[in-house]
């Protein structure tokens, strides 16, 4: 019977070239190797090595059974991977969102209706269908909305775009504003604009903005000063953003953003409330 160690030694063989490195990567003595290079020999009843009085090398069947030990190994190194990763969806209920704010309200949600489980969340701004296909999350949180058999899609909660103002700024009386009206106009800007990065492209060049890196710094420049930053819903929601300020909404259709929920049909129980 083939042993996936004997298959892992004979791949080890072929990088380096020689019995002799190949013992010392994996810390045996060569003759420990010998021995189960011709188990490995005796299981597929073939020879395969060339050997000689001071070598020994891969014949044809050799340099054929690495090829398949490869494609073996890979195999089980994906299946190890993936069993792993269901053991953990047991006890884990894995959450990927494309943007922080809905894991704002998500958390607390999923922890109070599963609080047996553990909640892990990361952020991921694509490839998280794939993800959710490979029981890597047991839900994405996804800016669009998602049609595919085995697949289960809820509409979740809308981030909307508000510039935060000083109370007297002359623009903190209106109901509304649009990008344009904006124009000319310095602010606060955090570097990371993730999901928002695309409107802050294509809709605010002529806003002068002033960038900072560091978070800590920007909330401070927040609270110091009086220049305007942009905020959500979300984030005045869940934090004191808007303390001390005017939250005026952006009136651009671009400015809201609507996020679903989706998981596979099996675990349509974290997203069906």
């Amino acid at each position: 019977m083939l042993e996936l160690q004997h298959l892992e030694y004979l791949t080890v063989i072929a990088e380096e070239g020689t019995m002799s490195a190949a013992a010392e990567r994996l810390h045996l003595s060569q003759p420990a190797l010998s021995r189960s290079m011709q188990r490995l020999e005796a299981s597929l009843g073939l020879s395969l090595f060339d050997r000689g009085k001071n070598r020994v090398e891969l014949n044809e069947a050799g340099l054929l059974a690495v090829a398949h030990a490869r494609a073996v190994l890979s195999i089980a190194s994906e299946m190890e991977q993936r069993m792993e990763d269901y053991k953990r969806s047991l006890t884990t209920i894995t959450i990927g969102s494309c943007a922080p704010g809905p894991l704002w309200q998500l958390t607390p949600d999923i922890s109070a209706r599963f609080p047996g489980m553990t909640l892990s969340t990361y952020l991921k701004e694509n490839d998280l269908l794939d993800d959710l296909k490979k029981d890597i999350c047991q839900i994405a949180v996804l800016d669009h909305p998602v049609d595919e058999a085995g697949l289960i899609c809820r509409p979740y909660v809308a981030e909307s775009l508000s510039i935060l103002l000083p109370k007297h700024h002359p623009l903190a009386s209106k109901s509304g504003l649009y990008l344009s009206d904006l124009d000319g106009i310095t602010m606060l800007v955090y570097a990371h604009l993730g999901i928002w990065q695309k409107l802050h492209d294509e809709k605010m060049q002529q806003i002068h903005f002033i960038v900072q890196h560091d978070r800590a710094a920007f909330n401070d420049l927040i609270s110091a000063s009086q220049l305007p930053c942009f905020s959500t819903n979300l984030t005045i929601q869940f934090s004191n953003a808007a303390e001390n300020r005017t939250a005026v909404p952006i009136l651009d259709p671009e400015a809201e953003i609507r996020f679903y929920l989706c998981a596979k049909k099996k675990n349509r129980k974290y997203v069906e409330a």
